[in-house]
């Protein structure tokens, strides 16, 4: 017997587990049939997550954590037995913007801390002069790339809610946004930073992984209610992204992955783009130093609470919520290994390129020290 699912996610490029597991039919082997539904935004994958029209979504972690806390939405538990990769962002700027950093810079530029003083040199000068403050997407407030973005500014000892604005746009829409002069920059997953690149709109500026090392990204969420019922279904399905993380890992399956991947994505997209993107070397433009480094691995697949715990601490510093050892451990719930396969080998903890270390023994000396170094 099949048991049909039907699973939302938004076209990036960190959702390739999912697209691997229907493709080498992992799922089907597991007894499922999951239709894959593209949407949009977050908002949506968060939406129909909810209200029931998806067993399960390709869901940004923090945005899963804020789910089941009730943070600014209606509260629903969910839970994630495996997650979908490690890192996979990058920022983009004008063509304007880069120019400008380009001649404040006062150092390396492949430097985040260089770009985040330039920065602040340049949002000086805008304020100076009565203009608007400088403009960055990112997609959700929940979302990796919001705290990602947050972290570069406070190198700068930018206000990221006074000195710049910072405002959601749904990663398909980044690109014209940003060619419309609506946005100055924007971090975002791939292939959206590429898109950019090729539309002659924008400069990669920095790889996610300049800014965080090992960054906790997307997760397979589920509803914690539907999962109490399903064991076997959640097992099969944690089951068959592990099987297509072994596959994606593969060298010889290289090739096979950059087409698969090159399929699915939006037009205009090249498989040289796709290969840089998993790994490959680093894009032309722009001073970044790496690709995206997205990692679809083992280890970057394994739901360890300490990472949902690293996310949850960034919520805090952003005053998204208050902390409380009762969020902590709810937060830390959500990413719900004991549902998913057995995982061996050590869990890579996020490190940022700046500010105090992290540790999820320690929540709040962390967020103490990051308040003394005058962090947002």
């Amino acid at each position: 017997m099949t048991t049909r699912l039907r699973i939302g996610y938004v076209p990036l490029t960190d959702a390739a587990l999912l697209h691997v597991a229907k493709a080498r039919d992992f799922a089907r082997a597991g007894g499922l049939d999951i239709e894959l539904v593209r949407e949009t935004s977050w908002a949506n994958i968060r939406d129909r997550l909810v209200a029931g029209h998806f067993e399960a979504a390709h869901m940004l972690a923090p945005a899963a954590i804020a789910v089941t806390l009730g943070i600014g939405q209606l509260q629903m538990p969910l839970v994630a037995p495996v997650a979908l990769g490690l890192n996979g962002n990058a920022f983009t700027v004008s063509k304007v913007l880069f120019e400008a950093l380009r001649q404040e810079a006062q150092g390396d530029m492949r430097d985040p801390r260089v770009t985040a003083k330039a920065l602040a040199r340049i949002a000086a000068a805008r304020l100076a002069k009565g203009e608007p403050p400088l403009t960055f997407g990112h997609v959700f407030p929940f979302s990796s790339h919001h705290y990602q973005l947050r972290l570069w500014l406070r190198a700068g000892n930018l206000d990221p809610d006074q000195d710049v604005r910072l405002v959601v746009v749904p990663p398909p829409f980044m690109v014209e946004t940003l060619r419309k002069g609506q946005l100055d920059g924007f971090c975002v997953g791939a292939p959206w930073n590429a898109l950019a690149v090729s539309a002659g709109v924008g400069i990669i500026l920095h790889s996610g992984t300049d800014i965080v090392r090992d960054c906790p990204e997307k997760v397979l969420a589920l509803r914690a209610d539907w999962a109490q019922t399903h064991p076997e279904e959640v097992r099969s399905l944690a089951q068959s992204i592990a099987e297509a993380s072994r596959w994606a890992g593969s060298a010889s399956n290289r090739s096979a992955l950059v087409t698969l991947l090159t399929n699915m994505t939006e037009p205009g997209v090249s498989a040289e783009t796709i290969d840089q993107v998993l790994g490959a070397d680093a894009p032309a433009s722009g001073p970044a130093r790496v690709a995206t480094g997205l990692r679809l691995d083992e280890g970057a697949i394994k739901a360890d609470p300490a990472r949902a715990l690293w996310l949850y601490a960034q919520m805090v510093a952003a005053g998204q919520t208050a902390y409380s050892e009762t969020n902590a451990k709810t937060a830390a719930a959500v990413y719900a290994p004991g549902l998913g396969p057995s995982m061996t080998g050590a869990t890579e903890m996020p490190v940022a390129f700046d500010g105090p270390a992290f540790s999820p023994d320690d929540i709040p000396a962390y967020l103490a020290a990051l308040k003394a170094e005058g962090g947002s």
